[in-house]
């Protein structure tokens, strides 16, 4: 199916790439759009870097650019088979800078996943590693000359170029047609398979704010935030919501959801916090657990248990109370009673945030949270007849 030609080989690979990421980043797009659970192999990594800062600039899913950036790197691969100048540089060489820029970009995105967020999106990888391959094939093309073709300038020499040239476009585009079809094959099985992993959506069924929750703040609209205190994703968020209840701009009501199967100490750092409530410290303990995260997620279990004591001392408790509550049924109780609930509505990770009853899952901006709220209490006042 494709030619001999090295530059043939060069410009089918560079196309190649740039059809696999666009099908990546139309998969990412579908997640952050619709909320969908796609297949992540990097644990929650995929779900903690959708809810970063870094997963919505300026209000737009960052997998949008990359559809657009890798259709563009498409048509330019498309546009190198004898397509004259654009803005004065050939298409081979525009095809140079876009892969250039595609493999910056990653860099940039990989690094604030790795240095940042702490947490790595499966899919986010795969898209750095086509823009690498984007720019290798980019490279490798502008410096390989296309087949010689015969020369001279009679009637018979002119069909023969425009056959090689209507025969290497012919071969180009049934490459493209096959790494479409495989490509949407791919990415549309890891969407049902995501789908059938994690059930039904999440439901709002039940009680979400039960009284004996911690609750901050005394806003109209009640805000609930399922989270687990290891997961870096909440680290971001969590403190986002409770400054702003607060300045009761909601009421914030805080469930565990403890991820034990990726986070060794989710559990023994949730009973942290909910051994701190009964002296009034369960926000001042969830302020040091998130911003010191780094430093106790690694801990072993009898380090991380002296590690919280140390915290329950730094904001002033009564650590011997806290030690006997720490240890206590009633507390382990409270974070396995929320930790049912969360799998009763199905969540599929942390945090899962809940806006006047309603599963929240857009940008988590402080302008995005006061945007959702602020449509919640619209919800509830009653118009005028």
């Amino acid at each position: 199916m494709i030619s001999s030609s090295p530059a043939a080989r060069w410009r089918a690979l560079a196309l190649l790439a740039a059809i696999f990421g666009a099908g990546v980043s139309i998969y990412l797009l579908v997640e952050y759009t619709t909320g969908q659970a796609g297949v992540c192999l990097t644990g929650s990594g995929c779900d903690e870097v959708r809810a970063s800062d870094f997963a919505y600039p300026a209000g737009i899913p960052m997998p949008l650019f990359g559809v657009l950036f890798y259709a563009v790197a498409a048509w330019l691969a498309f546009r190198s088979l004898g397509g004259g100048p654009l803005l004065g540089l050939s298409p081979r060489s525009l095809l140079v800078a876009a892969g250039v820029a595609g493999a910056a970009m990653s860099a940039v995105l990989t690094g604030l996943e790795a240095f940042v967020i702490g947490a790595f999106c499966t899919w986010c990888l795969a898209s750095a590693v086509a823009s690498l391959v984007l720019l290798l094939a980019a490279v490798g093309l502008a410096v390989t000359p296309d087949a010689p073709q015969p020369g001279g300038d009679s009637s018979r020499v002119r069909h023969q170029r425009e056959r090689a040239a209507e025969s290497e476009r012919g071969r180009l585009q049934r490459v493209a047609a096959l790494g479409a079809t495989v490509t949407a094959l791919l990415f549309g099985a890891l969407l049902v398979a995501g789908a059938v992993a994690t059930g039904p959506a999440p439901g709002t069924a039940g009680n979400l704010a039960p009284l004996t929750s911690p609750r901050l703040g005394t806003g109209q609209v009640t805000v609930v935030e399922f989270a687990d205190f290891q997961c870096p994703a909440c680290a971001v968020v969590g403190p986002t919501l409770a400054q702003m209840a607060a300045n009761d701009e909601m009421t914030l009501v805080f469930r565990y959801f403890p991820l034990e199967a990726i986070h060794a100490n989710a559990n023994a750092s949730a009973r942290a916090a909910e051994a701190a409530k009964p002296q009034g410290g369960f926000w001042s303990m969830a302020d040091l657990l998130y911003a010191r995260q780094a430093a106790w997620e690694t801990l072993s279990a009898a380090a991380a248990d002296s590690y919280f004591a140390g915290l329950a001392g730094e904001i002033g408790l009564d650590v011997a109370q806290w030690s006997n509550d720490y240890a206590s049924d009633a507390v382990r109780a409270a974070v396995a009673g929320d930790a049912a609930a969360a799998r009763d509505l199905n969540l599929p990770g942390t945090p899962t945030i809940y806006i006047g009853g309603e599963l929240y899952d857009g940008e988590r901006s402080t302008a995005a949270f006061r945007a959702a709220i602020a449509q919640a209490a619209a919800r509830a006042t009653p118009t005028g007849g």
